[in-house]
């Protein structure tokens, strides 16, 4: 009985590639809902090819974003606007740190109680000027967080159905329940750790600009560093175990489906001999289909992370810059916590393409399984 259903559903999606029924030139429903999870500074990027719900377009779209070109436009226009967005905020550490340079040179004329009051306002000042700069950066950190877990909770039943497509019924099942698991874990870390960690390495980088008090660096310094290599940990164990069920599902549902084209050829014996060559055109239009939106979930993956990580950048360039500054304008305290900021401003960096990462390596094993009706 169970010999007969595999046969009636092998035979039957058979017969309907054959009659034409079966539609791989129009995409599924899920990817306009996935396009729609986009945030629309993403979609205004992307290829209008893009945009459209056919096989054709989408495989042009692929093939222009995959381009240097397209990646080296994105780049340059994201530090164009880093840079002219920043500059203001260069201008007013630069200021401060003159000021703070003037008001040392001031207050060391008077008792070493004035002079030391002079530096803790000064310090005061630099830190509440970096700290409201830094609720923009934080703002748009978030924003990237919740764009990117949003578009993947959009990809899980698109990657569903391109899986069940093509004949790979296990994959589709394990890959959404693994996928999903990744989702919230990373939904609980990057949405509700990333910030409240930085800012109590914030808080505590304040403390340890100040004489006798350096022990809240070293504290500062291995939270971040337990609290980076614990996530890096967990984006491992969930990467690899991404990786592991789509190849044993894939070979799962290769040897299933080797079985059923072999019993078609053995007991159909008028139309058995079709199967092998129609499921096999089948297989190439899906791994095509899945290939190409592979190659797009991972530029659009891109297209959110290169603004955050070249803004990050920048901003730990202007910290730096302004801490050389600093040094040789004598301001050794405001020295200490511009460095201090800048390696937190690392921090985020790093975070960010964690983030990124886990999801490149599960869109990159999506688009390479193999269809489980060419085996």
């Amino acid at each position: 009985m169970a010999l007969a259903l595999v046969l009636a559903a092998v035979f039957a999606v058979s017969v309907e590639a054959l009659d034409g029924d079966t539609d791989f030139e129009t995409l599924p429903e899920e990817y306009g809902s996935f396009l729609d999870a986009l945030p629309d500074g993403v979609l205004d990027k992307l290829p209008q090819s893009s945009l459209n719900d056919d096989r054709a377009s989408l495989v042009s779209a692929a093939g222009e974003m995959a381009s240097v070109s397209y990646l080296l436009g994105v780049l340059f226009e994201s530090f164009g606007g880093a840079v002219t967005e920043l500059l203001p905020t260069l201008a007013i550490l630069m200021g401060i740190v003159i000021l703070s340079s003037i008001s040392h040179a001031f207050a060391s004329n008077f008792a070493g109680g004035l002079s030391a009051a002079v530096g803790f306002a000064c310090r005061l000042c630099s830190f509440c000027s970096i700290a409201a700069i830094s609720v923009g950066a934080l703002s748009r950190l978030s924003e990237y967080f919740d764009s990117l877990l949003g578009a993947v909770a959009a990809f899980v039943p698109l990657s569903g159905v391109l899986y069940a497509m093509g004949g790979n019924l296990t994959g589709a099942a394990s890959g959404a329940i693994t996928l999903s698991a990744t989702l919230a874990v990373c939904q609980f870390f990057f949405s509700e750790t990333v910030i409240p960690v930085f800012c109590t390495c914030l808080s505590l980088s304040l403390i340890s600009v100040f004489e006798g008090i350096g022990a809240s660096g070293s504290v500062a310094a291995t939270v971040k560093k337990w609290y980076t290599t614990a996530l890096a940990f967990i984006m491992m164990i969930l990467t690899a175990s991404i990786a592991a069920q789509g190849i044993l599902a894939a070979k799962a549902d290769g040897a299933a489906m080797r079985g059923m084209k072999f019993a078609a050829s053995s007991f159909i014996p008028v139309s058995g001999g079709a199967v092998s060559s129609t499921l096999g055109t089948l297989a190439a239009s899906v791994e095509l289909i899945r290939g190409s939106f592979g190659v797009v979930g991972v530029v659009i993956i891109l297209l959110m992370l290169i603004p955050v990580i070249v803004e990050l950048a920048a901003m730990r360039g202007i910290l730096a810059l302004t801490s050389f500054t600093a040094g040789l304008l004598g301001c050794s305290g405001e020295k200490r916590l511009l460095d201090e900021i800048g390696s937190l401003y690392g921090y985020l960096e790093g975070i960010a393409a964690i983030s990124a990462a886990v999801f490149i390596i599960a869109m990159a094993v999506f688009a390479s399984t193999a269809a489980a009706v060419s085996g």
